[in-house]
């Protein structure tokens, strides 16, 4: 896993966001927000980010978990977790 590039995550981030919260995937850009564009409200924010450290084998604290805002954000931090394991 600590070989992947951003853009597969990218598209394994639209996968996981498409499958589990029924947003087309041709409407997903990593400038896509999570609250503002696709309605997600606290809980549905927390429960994905229990999805992503599954699917990607971290922890994201809490804190941090609270400021992803949009799926880049979320990429980015999958990329950083994973370069620190």
């Amino acid at each position: 896993m600590s070989t992947q590039t951003t853009e597969a995550l990218a598209q394994r981030m639209f996968e996981l966001i498409s499958a589990n919260h029924d947003v087309p995937i041709e409407q997903i850009s990593m400038n896509s927000q999570f609250v503002a564009d696709f309605g997600f409200d606290s809980l549905e924010k927390v429960e994905f980010v229990m999805t992503v450290e599954e699917e990607f084998d971290i922890a994201v604290p809490d804190e941090v978990a609270d400021t992803i805002i949009t799926v880049q954000d979320a990429v980015h931090l999958i990329q950083k977790s994973i370069i620190a394991k």
